[in-house]
This record gives C-alpha cells, structure tokens and sequence, in this order.
C-alpha cells in the first residue's frame, strides 16, 4: 500500500505521470525489440520504426518535464521521475545510434552482437512491466529489478567475449568500428542499470 501523507490528499496530482513513465518505457522496449528484428532481418521498415520510435520518446519525455514545472505535486519524487526518464530516453538513443553506426560503418553482425541485444532487449521488457506495475503494486515491481540485472550481466559478458574475439583478428579498420558499435550498445545497457537503479529508489520510497 502506498504511503499518502495530508498533503498529497489535500493537493492530488494534476498528471498521470505513472502512466507517462509507463508509456516512456514501453516505447523503450519496443524500440530496443525492434532493434533486435533489424539485426536479424535489416529490413528498411524496421530502421525507420526505430527512428520514429525514437521521435517518439523523446517528444514523450520532453512533455513530461514541461508538466513537472507545471505540476503543484507529484505521486513521487519529481527529481526521481525527471532523471528516470532521461536515462530511459539514452536506451533508445543509444540503440537508434548504434543501429545507424551498423548500417553505415557496414559492420558485420555476428552472434555476439546478437545476443547483446536480445539481452537488453529482454531487460528493457521486464523494466517496462516494472513500471506498469509502480502505481498498483510497487513491491511486485521490486521482484522485477533482479531479472533486469541478470540481464545486463549477460549483456556485459557477451561484451567481453565479442571484443576478446575481434581483438584476435588482424583488420585493425573493422575491429575499431566493431568497438564503436559495442560501446554504443554497451551504453544503452549502461543507462538501463541507472534506470533500475533510480526504479529500485521510487520502490523503496513508495512502500
């Protein structure tokens, strides 16, 4: 049950900024997934939906910051609900980039790169149903935030195990766009983790 003191009672918020957040993170996760489908079938549908997922986003979280100047209270934190959104905004930022990188540097796809994705996709999935979850039941929404974890420590290990594997080739020009393209992933999986992390303060807070 969420904490409600007399001033949230006597001034409820104005905005929906649950459901904000949740949509934030549900095109999030879309975006991600739809990266993942571009890599394995790079079909000109997908990197313009990723493009205009990533419009979409940005245009969402510009909004909520205008309402947060504008909102008199908030369900939470308004500092929290800021910061969670603009690091939700830097996944798909992060992906939309690496996707660009891809195509135009024309790095080859292997299964490491893959299955990078898949896991920040699956932790951008589970973290989207966390904040579904935040308005009605907050502590379902903590058991959430090990899965994201699990997820972004795969991410890390095929990190590793894709650039030992580059590394050992001798086309110096392909190993460093192959690094730029990973680090790019790399960072969306980074902002993830700062994601679940400010997620897992909003938990704690609520109940």
């Amino acid at each position: 049950m969420l904490k409600k003191n007399f001033l949230d009672r006597l001034f409820p918020a104005k905005y929906d900024f649950y459901g904000m957040l949740s949509e934030q993170a549900e095109i999030t996760a879309r975006g991600v997934s739809t990266l993942l489908a571009w890599l394995e079938n790079p079909s000109p549908d997908n990197y313009d939906l990723l493009i205009k997922l990533t419009i979409q986003a940005d245009i969402i979280r510009m909004e909520m910051e205008e309402k947060l100047i504008e909102a008199f209270s908030t369900p939470f934190d308004r500092q929290d609900i800021y910061y969670i959104s603009v690091q939700m905004d830097r996944i798909i930022e992060y992906s939309r980039t690496a996707m660009q990188s891809i195509n135009e540097y024309e790095v080859k796809v292997d299964n490491f790169i893959i299955k990078l994705v898949r896991e920040l996709c699956e932790g951008t999935i589970v973290f989207a149903q966390a904040v579904a979850l935040l308005e009605k039941n907050p502590i379902e929404a903590q058991d959430q935030i090990q899965k994201i974890r699990r997820s972004l420590e795969a991410v890390e290990e095929n990190y590793r195990k894709g650039m030992s594997a580059i590394f050992k080739t001798s086309d110096v020009m392909g190993a460093i766009k192959y690094h730029d393209v990973k680090c790019q992933l790399r960072d969306a999986a980074y902002f993830l983790s700062y994601s679940a992390d400010i997620l897992h303060k909003i938990v704690v807070r609520l109940v």
